[in-house]
């Protein structure tokens, strides 16, 4: 079997009427590609115990497409006043009690009574960890985290993605599903060391990328699609290229970005 690759798709998009359709429609049109769609309410799950009834009745929209599962926002900072000029994220300085509390909202999302008698599906697949660390200095902190995510996230799935968008430390391999290794400009991905952020190839398979302010058209994006995704370079296992420098809308690249990672879906399974 072909390695699974997927959409990484940081959805934080305010659902207004009509506002994720191109994620339903993409979905629905191109029904062998996978997507996992980050839900953000508000900087994670909200202060609530339910999120607002928008995000309830786009989630169960979500829930009703077999090729997308979703991931909730969780982060692990409080502060940003490390590195050398006081002003770098500081990654695991949100005590774990309050990750766990986030956490813990979005597994009790479907019980808590969130639509009436609970009828609408809004559970969440798996968490997405946003500033984890890349050094080790926070490896017992991120265990912890993930192994509260296994234990905890029980109504979908319990996948667990860090995003260091960096080179990390190789005990972060163990403890998460994913990492995303980059998360940054077009011109910053060309530049990157593509063998140190994957271990050389070996946590390929765990390896994700978000590039965004993508100027190239689409035959270039086409290409890097591939060298990406497809078997033949040790596939990574999923990425998100965007021209745009926020995640608040749909790119003008979308439909372009989706039929070039369904082409590499079918360049794969070609493979075998």
């Amino acid at each position: 079997m072909p390695n699974p690759v997927f959409i990484l798709l940081p959805l934080y998009i305010w659902p207004t009427p009509g506002a994720w359709e191109p994620l339903f429609t993409a979905a629905k049109s191109h029904p062998n590609v996978d997507f996992r769609a980050i839900i953000n309410p508000w900087d994670g799950p909200g202060e609530g115990n339910c999120p607002d009834p928008a995000i309830v009745n786009a989630t169960a929209t979500l829930n009703t497409i077999p090729n997308i599962k979703t991931l909730g926002y969780v982060h692990t900072a409080n502060r940003y006043d490390c590195g050398p000029y006081g002003t770098w994220i500081c990654p695991c300085s949100q005590p774990l009690s309050a990750l766990e509390s986030n956490i813990t909202k979005y597994q009790n999302w479907p019980t808590a009574g969130c639509s009436e008698d609970n009828e609408l599906d809004i559970h969440i697949d798996g968490i997405f960890l946003d500033e984890a660390p890349a050094d080790g200095n926070c490896s017992d902190y991120m265990n912890d985290a993930a192994s509260f995510v296994r234990r905890t996230m029980t109504h979908g799935g319990n996948t667990v993605l860090f995003n260091a968008g960096a080179q990390v430390d190789d005990v972060y391999w163990g403890l998460a599903d994913y990492i995303n290794v980059l998360e940054d400009t077009e011109a910053a991905y060309y530049r990157a060391d593509i063998g140190a952020l994957d271990g050389q190839g070996v946590y390929h398979e765990q390896s994700t990328m978000i590039i965004h302010s993508y100027t190239d058209g689409e035959e270039v994006l086409r290409r890097d699609v591939d060298t990406i995704l497809n078997r033949r370079h040790d596939a990574m296992a999923g990425v998100f290229i965007s021209d745009l420098n926020v995640y608040n809308r749909f790119p003008e690249n979308w439909e372009a970005f989706v039929d070039a990672v369904e082409t590499v879906m079918e360049a794969n399974m070609d493979l075998d």
